[in-house]
C-alpha cells in the first residue's frame, strides 16, 4: 500500500512539475524583446515538500501502528491448555522424588 501511495505521489509530481516548467518558459516577441523568467516557480517548491512531509508523516503513523499490534499480540492472548495436553509435551518437567543412592559395593 504504501508502494502505491509513493508511485500515485510521484506521478502526480512529475506531471506537475512539467505543467509547471512549460508555464514558466520565456516566449519571444516578434519585436525580438523576451520577457524575464519570474524566477522558481513557489508552486514547485511547496508540493514536492507537502508532499514529502505528509508522507513521512504517514510512515511514521503506520510504523507506530505496527509496534503497538506487535506488542499488543505478546502480552495479549487465549491460553489452550488442551492443545499442549494432545501435543504431550510439558512445558514444566517433574523433579525426580528421590535420587537413588550409588551401588553399594565390596572392596
Amino acid at each position: 500500500m504504501i508502494r502505491q501511495v509513493g508511485l500515485l505521489a510521484g506521478s502526480f509530481l512529475l506531471l506537475l512539475l512539467r505543467n509547471v516548467s512549460a508555464q514558466g518558459e520565456t516566449t519571444t516577441m516578434p519585436s525580438n524583446s523576451t520577457t524575464p523568467n519570474p524566477g522558481p516557480n513557489i508552486v514547485a517548491i511547496v508540493v514536492p515538500t507537502v508532499v514529502l512531509g505528509l508522507l513521512a508523516i504517514l510512515t511514521a503513523v503506520l510504523l507506530f501502528l505496527f509496534c503497538v499490534v506487535k506488542k499488543k499480540r505478546q502480552t495479549e492472548g487465549t491460553y489452550r491448555p488442551s492443545a499442549e495436553e494432545q501435543s504431550g509435551v510439558r512445558s514444566v518437567e517433574t523433579p525426580d522424588a528421590l535420587k537413588l543412592p550409588k551401588e553399594e559395593r565390596l572392596i
